[in-house]
């Protein structure tokens, strides 16, 4: 039976403080709804990544995110990560912005990220990741 590690809310909750604190440095007061709902998908992304780093039977599977923590990463990477992702993320949409793109590299870039970080995070629950939860088990692993 694959038991994970008992969920830690405390480190998700300071990773989103974290973020959210480098942020306000970075003009979150006037981040936009789609940066929120990105920053919201991606949240809850390095939710489901900490729990599987915290699962013996999970595998890092999507190939930027495990060349860049591992495949069995700890839950330091998994919060570096997901801070990281979340600064540059708002960073890209600044310069963007800043540089006055064309309103459809904006559009893309916004929808882009959205769609594929949204994507991801069904695809991790169809997966059996799970946030506050035991992860569904699966076969064959002697963890």
């Amino acid at each position: 039976m694959c038991k994970p590690k008992p969920v830690h809310a405390r480190n998700f909750l300071v990773a989103i403080a974290l973020t959210f604190l480098f942020l306000g440095n970075a003009g979150c007061q006037s981040m936009d709804r789609e940066e929120i709902a990105w920053q919201a998908l991606h949240a809850v992304d390095v939710a489901q990544t900490m729990s599987a780093a915290r699962d013996p039977c999970y595998r890092e599977a999507a190939w930027l995110t495990r060349n860049i923590i591992g495949e069995q990463p700890s839950e330091v990477e998994v919060l570096a990560w997901g801070v990281g992702t979340a600064i540059i993320h708002r960073w890209v949409g600044q310069v963007l912005e800043r540089r006055d793109a064309p309103r459809w590299v904006r559009v893309a870039w916004d929808l882009g990220t959205i769609g594929y970080t949204g994507h991801t995070v069904v695809d991790n629950h169809r997966n059996g990741v799970r946030i506050w939860g035991d992860n569904v088990e699966h076969d064959g692993c002697s963890a």
